[in-house]
């Protein structure tokens, strides 16, 4: 594993890692609004002569969309009118050597306004605001992930020059999950991506074929929230970086094909700050589940229209989320069933968990985590109490139980209407998301998409494929 303890942000430890590391240019990362990695590469010298504060980019990072356009009709007090800088503030104790690039290292950073003050739109500080409000109540959280995404032959460019259209699926095109002869034709990308992995200290548990031809499922170790985080967007950059060099092209896109979606499932769990001890289990009470956890389910239900547009950033991620797809529909929780939205696991205290199944391989990795620590500590606060938990199959059901919403801007709505989550994460954040995600709308409808079309179009896929 690679050599990961904190290092002095402008002290003899930082210089001694990069030392060690034989570090010549830092690659300094950070996310704006949309999933996508952003940032600058360093010369050693500007990276350390540039702390605390950071490199400069132009604020107007959080001022376009993902087609290139300038975000119209909605702006933040936050955000200076002279389109000016901001600052990627790194992190120094996420170094990690670029195991493909021999000199070189990544650093994650959070976006900081010109005098160092984090912007309200960073992601990765809202994360480690809301777990320091958890500490606070003297709760630790851990998160863990199931990524899914597919894997196809054509390169990137040759799948451009066919519009997205006729890719090949690595391995069988059948939709069978944990298909041995499938794992075989995936090896050799999946020993490049897991070798990377071990070497940026990025532990990963598991692979596995998925259901939908071509794809895939890899499963991260639970850490901290922050450090989930950055975790999931490296791991994402790596499979990108493999797929290039192998002449082959990989999404996280929500839906890419007509069989089922690529989910991103996260497992979370709460534990006492000081002594380590799992909260969320109880023997004494019903289904093992503490007081605290049905407060966090009580939460977490109570926030889950409006959150679903926090884990579903584009007009593709409610492809996936149609009936009798693999992905939760409905407002819905119960123990070990796959098909409602929460699964709450509670056999034994160290395994007792919440798995959130609502978001999208193309979730925003700190937006998604904020959500679900902003609802679970609406529930600790308000001492919400769940609704009865679903009993038997969630698809398919009937008008009688709450769905949850199908489009872009419906959960922009239930967004803008959830006084809890705006009470957490605070208006700047709920306003400007919910006008990002509407103009994304606009874009959709104004730029070549087809609002009648039932599965992927030719917009989303030259907008979505090769960026997500």
């Amino acid at each position: 594993m690679t050599d990961q303890a904190p290092v002095a942000p402008d002290g003899a430890d930082l210089e001694e890692w990069l030392d060690r590391h034989e570090i010549s240019i830092i690659r300094v990362e950070g996310m704006a609004l949309d999933p996508l990695s952003l940032g600058k590469q360093l010369h050693r010298s500007k990276f350390s002569g540039s702390l605390p504060k950071g490199p400069a980019v132009t604020e107007f990072v959080f001022g376009y969309d993902l087609g290139g356009t300038p975000s119209l009709g909605f702006w933040g007090d936050w955000r200076p009118s002279n389109l000016g800088d901001v600052h990627l503030r790194p992190d120094p104790a996420t170094l990690s050597p670029v195991p493909e690039r021999r000199g070189w290292a990544s650093c994650m950073a959070d976006f900081t306004d010109t005098a160092g003050r984090a912007l309200p739109l960073c992601g990765r500080t809202l994360v480690r605001s809301l777990a320091g409000r958890l500490a606070d109540r003297g709760y630790a959280s851990r998160f863990a992930f199931e990524l899914e995404g597919q894997l196809f032959e054509e390169s990137f460019a040759e799948a451009r020059r066919r519009n997205w259209r006729g890719l090949t699926p690595v391995g069988v095109q059948a939709p069978v999950a944990y298909l041995h002869q499938n794992h075989h034709r995936m090896a050799p990308f999946f020993e490049v991506v897991c070798s990377r992995l071990d070497e940026m200290g990025i532990v990963w548990e598991a692979w596995n074929d998925e259901a939908a031809p071509g794809q895939f499922e890899l499963n991260l170790a639970p850490v901290d929230p922050v450090t989930a985080a950055d975790r999931l967007v490296r791991t994402r950059e790596v499979f990108k970086e493999v797929a290039h060099e192998q002449n082959r092209s990989v999404t996280f896109m929500s839906r890419v094909t007509e069989e089922y979606g690529n989910g991103l499932h996260v497992h979370h769990s709460l534990s006492d700050l000081e002594t380590g001890e799992p909260v969320f289990f109880d023997p004494g009470e019903e289904g093992n589940r503490s007081r605290i956890l049905d407060h966090w389910i009580g939460g977490l239900m109570a926030t889950m229209p409006g959150a679903v547009s926090l884990m579903s950033p584009t007009v593709n991620s409610f492809r996936r989320l149609q009936g009798f797809l693999a992905a939760p529909t409905h407002l819905t929780w119960a123990g070990d069933n796959k098909s409602t939205a929460l699964r709450v696991l509670s056999a034994s205290p160290g395994a007792t968990r919440v798995e959130h199944r609502v978001a999208g391989g193309d979730a925003h990795p700190y937006y998604m985590i904020a959500a679900i620590l902003a609802g679970g500590l609406a529930g600790l606060e308000h001492s919400l109490e769940p609704p009865p938990a679903h009993e038997g199959l969630a698809w398919g059901l009937p008008d009688r139980f709450e769905a949850l919403p199908v489009s872009i801007t419906t959960a922009a709505d239930a967004l803008a209407e959830d006084a809890l989550l705006r009470e957490q994460l605070g208006s700047d954040v709920i306003d400007y998301w919910i006008g990002s995600r509407r103009f994304e709308w606009l874009m959709f409808h104004t730029t070549g998409g087809d609002a009648e079309a039932t599965s992927p179009t030719p917009w989303e896929m030259s907008r979505y494929f090769e960026l997500l």
